[in-house]
């Protein structure tokens, strides 16, 4: 039998072996612990990398849709960004000129953002359409361009561009170019009454009373104002094919001041309005066969008219059909030594516009651009005529050579409210992306 002494031993010698093995069990705890903590620290710090290696992603292609909206204002913007901030991080962009395949006018942007450590890039390679204010020519149609074309801005061309019949590239010179491939679409036209709030407006309307073909004149209201002024002088009818029109040729100088003078002609401007529209376009009262109005306007140097000339007739219903050319209706109007200086910014809406001959016609100036709206086609013009504004065509352009066409934006905050509100604050159509990738930060 152990003595007491004995068992106490026994107990103490076994005591003795458990505190190692608690403290190897405590390391390994801690060995483990600090693993799972290292690991989760390391999955933590490649999960932020992620968020900021995406968020530095979205800047970078976040600066490319800036840019995008950028050159919608401004073609020839080449500046790019440095250090931009944007959200946690930053952005730079660079804009460069560059070639890609058959296309000249293209730019290449680099974007790259940062976003604490991370860094991502993408490239860009686009074809940059022209701003929509800066033109001095849209052509919804074809263009034919025969000589040379003096266009001081971008024209484009929504159809095809030719020269000499259809072969080779239009003769756009100066400081031009034009553009074509994308549909760039214009505002559309208003002839009534009411979309010229601030005008002293004008009907003229053919009529043949026994065998006199004559004209009456109505005020916005449709109110029969003619009186003495039947315009016998200037106005003749001719039917043809079963179709009758009446022409209205303000021949000379005096003919025009004496309808066109702006405080004392038939057409005069009267106060407070701030301008004057004549509109030929609606159609006549009698025959029954006349259906059209012909407008000529062949005056001297001298000859300055400062209100707007309408000739054509929407025959449509939606505003979408206003910028169809197959729903407007009428016959050419021919300018001829004239200058026209519009008050409210618009020159002319007309069917067809002509330009023959060799006296000069001014379109627009500098002190009063003007836009010039042509529901079908520019028949014809030649290098005596001279655009300052802006021309807009809703079918084909003839130019058989030489005129100049300045673009001028001077006439757009004298547009009527309407147009003035839905002219393009940039273009229509899409910027045309060529390439697009990522590439090394």
């Amino acid at each position: 039998m152990r003595t007491w002494t004995e068992a106490r031993g026994a107990g103490h010698g076994t005591a003795g072996y458990a505190l190692p093995t608690v403290m190897i069990f405590c390391f390994i705890l801690i060995i483990a612990g600090m693993s799972f903590f290292a690991m989760s620290s390391y999955e933590t710090r490649q999960a932020l990398y992620r968020q900021n290696s995406s968020e530095a992603f979205y800047l970078a292609d976040g600066a490319i849709e800036r840019a995008r909206a950028r050159f919608g204002t401004d073609r020839s913007w080449r500046a790019g960004w440095s250090a931009a901030a944007e959200g946690r991080g930053t952005y730079d962009l660079t804009v460069a000129d560059t070639t890609y395949q058959s296309y000249t006018s293209a730019v290449k942007l680099v974007a790259t953002g940062h976003v604490k450590g991370a860094h991502r890039r993408v490239e860009v390679v686009a074809d940059v359409p022209p701003t929509a204010l800066g033109l001095p020519l849209l052509v919804m149609g074809d263009a034919e361009v025969g000589g040379n074309l003096c266009l001081t801005g971008d024209a484009h061309i929504n159809g095809s561009a030719g020269g000499n019949n259809g072969n080779g590239d239009p003769h756009f010179t100066c400081d031009g170019e034009y553009t074509e491939g994308f549909v760039i679409t214009p505002p559309p036209i208003y002839t009534d009454p009411a979309h010229f709030p601030d005008a002293t407006y004008y009907y003229v309307r053919g009529t043949r009373i026994g065998s006199v073909d004559q004209a009456k004149i109505f005020d916005r209201n449709g109110n029969d104002i003619t009186g003495a002024n039947t315009m016998t002088d200037v106005v003749s009818y001719a039917a043809s094919g079963g179709v009758g029109v009446y022409t209205y040729s303000f021949s000379s100088h005096t003919l025009i001041n004496n309808y066109f003078n702006d405080a004392s002609g038939v057409f005069k401007r009267v106060s407070p309005n701030t301008s004057a529209v004549v509109n030929f376009g609606e159609l006549p009262l009698s025959p029954a066969a006349a259906q059209f109005s012909k407008v000529v306007i062949d005056g001297s140097s001298a000859s300055n008219i400062h209100a707007t000339v309408i000739n054509t007739r929407f025959t449509g219903a939606t505003e979408d059909q206003r910028i169809d050319w197959q729903f407007w209706a009428g016959r050419t109007t021919e300018v001829k030594q004239i200058t026209f200086e519009p008050y409210n910014g618009i020159a002319m809406i007309l069917y067809d516009l002509e330009r023959q001959g060799s006296a000069q016609a001014h379109l627009g100036t500098s002190s009063y651009p003007a836009l010039i709206y042509v529901t079908r086609d520019v028949v014809t013009i030649n290098s005596n005529l001279d655009i300052v504004g802006s021309l807009i065509c809703l079918r084909d352009f003839h130019s058989t050579g030489g005129p100049d066409i300045t673009f001028n934006p001077g006439f757009i905050p004298n547009l009527p409210d309407y147009l003035q509100q839905d002219w393009p604050s940039g273009v229509s159509g899409t910027l045309k992306v060529l390439r697009w990738r990522e590439i090394p930060a």
